[in-house]
């Protein structure tokens, strides 16, 4: 078993499990979104599970694949996410939605996500502390989570300072997290 797939043994178990849920627990005028990972290469028929396991339980018609694109557009339109342990989740509990998590998670606190089993969490998901949530995010990115990203140019662009700074410290940035100790986090702008 992956443990980026933790506790499922294939995304085709994920999969059956969370339009299991949603077709046991939903209102009938939601829908679900499945979203390819942006680094998804076509090995895995996602698309194909999809469709093929929505027909099976009868909710064909309220259940979408997207093959690419940007999360934040979906996000904007959930009511609700659900995912194994991926790092858009952090997306999720920002916008205070309902977080479902079934791996291990930075962010996997029952502050913050669902315990709830699946079909409950459709039709009446828990909703995170967003005080909690918010404050935790502030901690994470004062340590351990750089902003920037790795998909765009912009994105590594922005992380690059930190991650030397960070890498050349002589302090862990856990250590160096204290209100009298922390440095202000330095501003700069990388022209090419």
């Amino acid at each position: 078993m992956s443990s980026d797939l933790a506790p499922f043994s294939s995304m085709s178990d994920f999969i059956q499990e969370v339009i299991v849920g949603f077709a046991q627990g939903a209102p009938r005028h939601h829908h679900l979104v499945f979203k390819a990972h942006p680094l998804e290469d076509g090995r895995v028929p996602m698309r194909h599970t999809v469709k093929e396991t929505a027909r099976k339980n009868n909710i064909g018609e309220r259940v979408l694949f997207v093959g690419g694109g940007k999360l934040a557009p979906l996000l904007n339109a959930a009511k609700s996410a659900v995912t194994v342990n991926s790092t858009a989740g952090q997306q999720v509990l920002w916008r205070g939605l309902p977080l479902k998590v079934f791996g291990d998670s930075v962010y996997g606190k029952p502050e913050f996500v669902s315990g709830q089993p699946l079909a409950k969490f459709f039709s009446d998901p828990t909703p995170p502390n967003s005080t909690l949530y918010k404050a935790y995010r502030r901690y994470l990115l004062q340590t351990s989570q750089i902003p920037g990203g790795f998909y765009s140019a912009s994105g590594r662009k922005r992380l690059l300072r930190r991650v030397v700074d960070m890498m050349l410290s002589a302090q862990d940035p856990y250590e160096v997290f204290h209100p009298d100790t922390a440095a202000p986090q330095q501003q700069f702008k990388i022209v090419t």
